[in-house]
């Protein structure tokens, strides 16, 4: 896929938003285990897809 970068690009992004929202919720007192288990997944997920983007870079 040609444009996989820029995909990846974003979906790092969204992840990073997303896990940003969950912290802010957090830190305002008014979450649930569930808001936890979403902050963590969407870190792992937006530092898996920097990971990956930074290996891309490499093999180039």
């Amino acid at each position: 896929m040609p444009n996989q970068r820029i995909f990846r690009i974003l979906l790092a992004i969204a992840c990073f938003v997303f896990a940003g929202v969950k912290g802010w919720q957090i830190m305002q007192g008014v979450y649930t285990w569930m808001d936890i288990f979403f902050l963590i997944a969407f870190l792992g997920f937006g530092i898996m897809y920097v990971v990956l983007l930074n290996r891309s870079r490499k093999q180039q």
